[in-house]
């Protein structure tokens, strides 16, 4: 009896270890089906809009639920496009969940390039079927609900400025709706007026981003900050206009006396006009710092002094620039410490 009660021991042990060890099998809950059922506010079907012959379709849809599942809508909802065989799936989408786990008001959408319309044999203007089917992940009895795409839905527009001008204004308006359905905070609305209209907001461009991947290259006006393809040609750099300056006194008494002043130190630039001009800059300096007891209006003065020195070619631009960059940090300190003191 004892030998018994010694194996029940130890298979109990290693019944025990066998449950700690083995992975947990999990179990899926059943999602629960909506309130009622979902509804579509409006199919819109686009074209053009990032490259000749391509397709946006936009779902504005209600999945109605008063206490939305734990599980986001794209764990348990797929919306497809069917072919007129009804059979054939053209595309899906499971959405974005910004607000309610994405249940309630939603917006979804499709997007074929020209290559993808071409293969799939997808025709402007025709009737599809676009189904809402529950995903059998997280349905036990997945719903499905029916609805079509109709010619109407398609825009009338062709042309891509036109085309993105529509979508624009359709996307803002849903916006609004939105504010009103999620019933959003003043500081939380999808959308702002600036000085050229109405535009997304930070919220809003989430939203819309999320839902309709690469939207801001469709539909730019309704962002705040638009970036352009600018045509900018690239800028040349030559010596121009410094050769003009060495040019211009030559033949003249100026070239002469730069001459000399380069023979005198036996270098091959005008040492002597340099050092000469540098010394007249000091002197102002010193000059303005006797007569008045500051820096500020002598170091001002000097800027002159060696802008005409520039000019006679006594000093060159590079020269110049430096010492103008030393001008402006004294001048910023300067105007700092007026402003602290």
């Amino acid at each position: 009896m004892k030998r018994y009660s010694k194996l029940l021991r130890v298979l109990a042990l290693i019944a025990i270890g066998l449950v700690a060890v083995l992975p947990t099998i999990p179990v899926c809950a059943d999602t629960p089906d909506p309130d009622s059922t979902p509804t579509v506010e409006e199919f819109n079907v686009y074209r053009n809009l990032l490259e000749t012959d391509d397709f946006l379709l936009l779902i504005y849809a209600n999945i109605p639920y008063a206490t939305p599942p734990s599980d986001p809508v794209t764990e348990t909802f797929i919306w497809r496009m069917i072919d007129t065989d009804n059979i054939t799936e053209l595309g899906s989408t499971t959405g974005f969940n910004y607000h309610d786990n994405g249940y309630g008001f939603n917006v979804f959408s499709m997007y074929w390039g020209a290559a993808n319309i071409t293969a799939l044999g997808i025709a402007w203007g025709t009737e599809y079927t676009i189904r809402l089917s529950g995903n059998p992940a997280a349905f036990d009895d997945p719903p499905k609900y029916d609805f079509t795409l109709d010619s109407t839905d398609y825009t009338d527009s062709v042309a891509g400025n036109e085309v993105r001008e529509e979508m624009g204004n359709r996307l803002l308006s849903i916006a609004s709706e939105l504010k009103i359905k999620w019933a959003l905070a003043a500081d939380y609305c999808l959308t702002q007026e600036i000085e050229t209209g109405t535009v997304l907001s930070i919220y809003g461009e989430t939203v819309f981003r999320g839902v309709i991947r690469g939207v801001q290259g469709m539909v730019p006006q309704i962002f705040r900050f638009v970036v352009s393809n600018l045509d900018v040609g690239a800028r040349t750099w030559d010596p121009t206009y410094v050769t003009a300056l060495e040019e211009q006194w030559t033949g003249t008494w100026v070239e002469t006396a730069r001459a000399a002043g380069a023979t005198l130190f036996g270098t091959s630039y005008d040492l002597t006009s340099l050092i000469l001009l540098t010394g007249l800059a000091f002197g102002v300096v010193i000059g303005n710092l006797m007569v008045s007891g500051d820096t500020w209006a002598g170091g001002v003065d000097a800027c002159f002094v060696l802008l005409i020195g520039t000019k006679l070619t006594l000093l060159g631009l590079g020269y110049l620039g430096l010492i103008v960059s030393l001008c402006v940090l004294y001048i910023a300190a300067r105007m700092w410490g007026l402003a602290r003191g």
